[in-house]
């Protein structure tokens, strides 16, 4: 009895010290998790051993982790893996008050709130996420979560705004007023539009310089 006893709490110890080595590697390839829970579903025979398989990664699909094993039974090693249940928690933003649709978005406008994202369909935004020159795309209902898929950056030239294009010649710069036919932002080539009429490509260096290319 006592050799089954121990027999039975070396298999408990080396269970163990395996789930440890899985949560260190999921934390270690998915460090933008401020929580997460793993539920193994092992089920290895007594003369069976896995060790985590380091040269691949883990893969998740929807609430499940597929992580990379090594299998070895009766002398032999085999690659494999095992399948987890994963909850998945993240610091992200969500809206304290309604902004409508092309509003600037301040982190004033948001509260922290740590969630479960397992299921969320789109990427939502961290709190770490630095919002300024950004606005929203569509309408945001207060107390909905921000996604990256309902922000744009906002331009910093709009459609009809006057600019002054700078053309380099050389070690010669000529500047020359025009208007803008396209939004943009910061680096974005855009049309403009010189006094003649004359249609040109310019990069936007800021909402009051273009450089033409």
């Amino acid at each position: 009895m006592k050799y089954l006893l121990f027999i039975l709490f070396g298999i408990q110890i080396l269970a163990q010290s395996f789930e440890q080595d899985a949560i260190n590697y999921f934390k270690k390839q998915f460090p933008e998790y401020e929580k997460f829970e793993l539920q193994l579903q092992k089920n290895s025979s007594l003369n069976e051993k896995l060790v985590i398989d380091y040269t691949r990664r883990i893969n998740l699909e929807r609430g499940t982790a597929f992580i990379p094993v090594i299998k070895t039974k009766n002398g032999s090693e085999i690659q494999s893996i095992v399948l987890a249940k994963v909850k998945l928690l993240k610091k992200i933003l969500v809206t304290l008050k309604n902004i409508e649709k092309k509003d600037p978005l301040t982190k004033n406008d948001f509260e922290e709130k740590l969630i479960d994202v397992t299921s969320l369909n789109g990427n939502p935004i961290q709190a770490k996420f630095n919002l300024d020159g950004y606005r929203a795309k569509t309408f945001l209902r207060k107390g909905e979560i921000l996604f990256e898929e309902k922000i744009e950056k906002a331009p910093l030239v709009n459609v009809g705004d006057k600019v002054i294009a700078e053309v380099k010649k050389g070690n010669v710069v000529v500047t020359t007023e025009v208007y803008a036919r396209q939004y943009g932002s910061k680096g974005d080539l855009i049309e403009v539009v010189s006094s003649k009429n004359k249609i040109i490509k310019a990069r936007i260096v800021n909402a009051k310089k273009v450089m033409v290319e």
